[in-house]
């Protein structure tokens, strides 16, 4: 019969086991080795496995902030790239804008430009070859033939030179009078009829220059505006007229045609030209021109 087992001696055989001590690394170890019958090779590898994975996480991260810099970098340098190139552009702009504002003397919009170089040139060939202008200009009612005179270095022709050249009689104090800026055209209506526009910082000196001008202007531009030969040899007397809140002066022949006008179109513009559905037309275009400037 076996022996009964005493109770009592169970709590002491329990309390008499070993504590288990606190885990630990090693101890980890030991137990899984003891379980899984790993070998101390395998968790040696498995350990550097672990290590290699660690280092190369923060590299991988390393590499992501590295690329995010490069594309940040990248992308400031396009953009300071394109700032530049605008900037760049808008000045290249201005320049030419500034030089084309030098280089032409039209006071007015034109529809084609004719570069007429007048340097060498004596009254007569100048006088032609606007004249020869006029007649082959071939572009719609409304259209201005801008001519351009030009020196022998193809810069804009002083105002002076072309004065000299196409009106000898002209008063020189009236000549100095001017400013350098003017245009010289040809306008198209029901016939086409050329037109100068000259600019003045002394209304005064080239008003009374002008009224002094008056003994001579018909036979200076005669043959330019097409006023017949006898009447540019024969004194003439220009009158006043008002058209568009405008003073004109008008030169008439015996029919009472206008052959030549002028008028002060502001205190700082003076308009020469045939006669008056020219003057409006060009006046019209002028005042459009200077709202747009």
């Amino acid at each position: 019969m076996p022996p009964e087992n005493n109770p009592e001696e169970k709590v002491v055989e329990k309390e008499n086991l070993p504590i288990k001590s606190l885990r630990t690394y090693q101890g980890d170890v030991e137990e899984a080795v003891t379980k899984n019958n790993y070998s101390s090779s395998s968790i040696f590898l498995a350990e550097q496995k672990r290590r290699d994975q660690t280092l190369l996480n923060p590299e991988q991260g390393t590499d992501k902030e590295a690329r995010n810099k490069f594309f940040l970098l990248v992308g400031g340098i396009l953009l300071l790239l394109g700032i530049i190139t605008v900037v760049s552009v808008y000045y290249i702009k201005s320049n030419q804008q500034v030089v084309i504002e030098k280089q032409t003397k039209a006071l007015i919009g034109f529809s084609e430009e004719k570069i007429m170089p007048i340097a060498n040139s004596t009254r007569e060939e100048l006088v032609t070859n606007i004249i020869s202008e006029k007649q082959s200009f071939s572009l719609p009612v409304n259209s201005v033939l801008y001519i351009n005179a030009v020196s022998g270095s193809s810069t804009p022709a002083d105002l002076f030179l072309l004065l000299s050249i196409l009106a000898p009689n002209i008063p020189p104090s009236l000549e100095r009078s001017f400013d350098s800026q003017y245009m010289l055209g040809i306008y198209s209506f029901d016939t086409n009829e050329p037109f100068i526009i000259l600019t003045t910082s002394d209304f005064v000196s080239s008003y009374a220059g002008m009224l002094k001008w008056e003994e001579n202007m018909s036979f200076d531009l005669g043959k330019l505006f097409s006023i017949q030969q006898n009447a540019s040899t024969t004194t003439r007397i220009f009158t006043d007229q008002s058209l568009k809140n405008k003073d004109l002066r008008v030169l008439r022949e015996a029919s009472g045609k206008t052959v030549l006008l002028y008028s002060f179109i502001d205190k700082n513009t003076l308009l020469i030209t045939t006669n008056e559905n020219i003057f409006s037309a060009i006046l019209g275009k002028y005042l459009v021109n200077k709202q747009v400037r």
